[in-house]
């Protein structure tokens, strides 16, 4: 490592020198869509398979080394093929990340090479400004070396199908997967009992028929006074049980009819010994309807305290609306039950997840330019997953056909040098 005012002298120099090449020059290398993601000319390598870079005789080759260790960089300077001592020269790499803070990577003497006192963060794609003094020279090189980029054009993208939007907080829930059937409500049915035995004289409804509160559903003769009388339903609701015939004898006591109001029916889900313990009344509950995508949303309000012993499955009941008559009694339906809910400060869709190299990623997007951004993930519900690093909260990604910017990428020849 370099110590002394010579040191900070020359990172001065160098911070300023790079400033103002950055300001005159700019960045020339551009992408159209679909271009190869390798430089126009041919790298040229040196034995230790790094980049050379040459200038009035004074070659660098600047190599990764990561084999089995952190990456850095190493770097090998000679003067006219004869290598240079690595402690009589300075040296700094800036790296310029897609919307990312610049980083400056100093370098200190290891041997018989100089090596990045700082690791180098995967992905290896930046723009690079080399800087070495030498004898009282500087050597300046700028280069681009990318991994896992490319630029499509708006309108591209647009006919494409990619979106983007910004990460951000969301609330991850923890999802329990169930099954169950439904039930009229208990709490809503009645079974209509004539007051008195009789003949059935008029039979006036049926199964599936619906009526109102206090409507004539039967008239009966009494077998006590031969008088005959009205049976009425006792609620508005749906027939789901019973008839009578005329002529047919009506016992004392004895059900003729069923009423449900099914406005409001129960959703019997099972669930499977060893995970009973996670649920409890108020849960939320996403029940499926069977069309696609339409969920209707209950809560848990009764968790039964006994395991069916036939199904070893106890049973969680969920109260759902049901005025436009989507769930008829018998029906099977499949359920999502919301055991838990975490505020996530970022995630993304589940739908932006891709995997590149040994990587799950997303494709930051900067105006066209779309890059990978390898994610420390956590938590999910499907449909959106937390993140722990790797994007910022407002950072933009592709969250809808982000396979398709995977594609390109790839075949763009995404690389993995520098």
């Amino acid at each position: 490592m370099f110590f002394g005012m010579g040191r900070f002298l020359f990172i001065a120099l160098v911070l300023l020198g790079l400033s103002v090449s950055a300001g005159c020059n700019g960045s020339s290398h551009e992408h159209e869509h679909g271009h190869d993601h390798h430089e126009e000319e041919e790298i040229k390598r040196g034995p230790h398979g790094g980049r050379l870079l040459e200038d009035h005789g004074v070659t660098l080759e600047l190599a990764m080394f990561e084999a089995g260790v952190p990456p850095r960089y190493r770097a090998y300077l000679s003067l006219n093929g004869k290598p240079i001592a690595p402690e009589s020269y300075h040296m700094m790499v800036q790296l310029t990340r897609l919307g990312r803070a610049e980083q400056s990577v100093l370098f200190k003497p290891s041997g018989l090479f100089q090596e990045s006192i700082q690791e180098i963060e995967e992905p290896h794609s930046f723009d690079v400004a080399v800087t070495v003094q030498y004898q009282d020279k500087n050597h300046t090189w700028r280069y681009p070396s990318y991994e896992g980029r490319t630029v499509i054009a708006s309108d591209m993208a647009a006919r494409s199908g990619i979106k983007s939007e910004a990460a951000g907080p969301r609330v991850i829930r923890e999802i329990l997967p169930v099954r169950g059937k439904i039930l009229p409500s208990e709490h809503r049915i009645a079974h209509i009992v004539p007051r008195f035995p009789g003949v059935v004289r008029e039979g006036r409804k049926h199964i599936g028929d619906t009526v109102e509160k206090g409507e004539v559903l039967a008239v009966i003769e009494s077998n006590q006074s031969l008088q005959p009388f009205e049976v009425r339903s006792q609620i508005a609701g749906t027939i789901i049980n019973g008839h009578l015939i005329v002529g047919e004898y009506v016992p004392e006591n004895q059900w003729v009819f069923v009423v449900a109001d099914l406005s409001e029916v129960w959703a019997d889900f099972f669930v499977p010994i060893g995970q009973e313990r996670v649920i409890h009344q108020g849960q939320v509950v996403e029940v499926s309807t069977g069309t696609a995508g339409e969920t209707v949303t209950g809560m848990v309000s009764y968790v039964a305290p006994y395991v069916d012993e036939r199904s070893q499955a106890q049973t969680v009941r969920v109260v759902l609306p049901n005025h436009e008559a989507r769930f008829m009694p018998g029906m099977f339906v499949t359920g999502n039950l919301v055991t838990s809910e975490r505020e996530a400060p970022v995630a993304v869709r589940q739908s932006g997840i891709q995997t590149f190299r040994d990587w799950q990623v997303v494709f930051f997007k900067q105006g066209d330019t779309y890059e990978i951004r390898p994610l420390t993930l956590g938590r999910t519900d499907g449909e959106w997953i937390e993140v722990l690093s790797g994007l910022s909260a407002g950072e933009q990604y592709v969250s809808a056909n982000s396979y398709t910017v995977k594609a390109d990428i790839l075949k763009s020849g995404a690389s993995h040098d520098h």
